[in-house]
């Protein structure tokens, strides 16, 4: 899963940088729904049924924890990224299960 994940991170970003507004973005929507749902819990929203609550934890899931890993996994990026022009490369390198182990003294 990590080589998968620093391979699309080397793909997309080897040519620009990440952008900070996109991280931005979705930190900031996960947060506002964050604050919405515990709003909504604190005033004691109905739960109802388990089938209600089922639905209501999959919209959760949808509206925070989907903006909230993607804004997580694009500052790893653009703190790896931040290391040098290469290190994207490398950090995929490294993570491939079939490469060997990276040296600064190979020609």
């Amino acid at each position: 899963m990590s080589g998968m994940f620093w391979r699309f991170a080397h793909q997309r970003y080897h040519v620009r940088p990440p952008s900070r507004i996109t991280e931005l973005a979705a930190l900031t929507g996960a947060v506002f729904f964050i604050i919405v749902y515990g709003a909504a819990l604190l005033d004691g929203w109905p739960l109802g049924t388990a089938d209600a609550l089922i639905g209501i934890a999959l919209i959760g899931i949808a509206l925070i924890g989907i903006p909230l890993a993607s804004g997580i996994m694009h500052r790893r990026i653009r703190l790896e990224a931040s290391k040098g022009p290469d290190a994207l490369c490398r950090k995929r390198i490294a993570t491939n299960r079939y490469a060997r182990p990276l040296s600064r003294t190979d020609p």
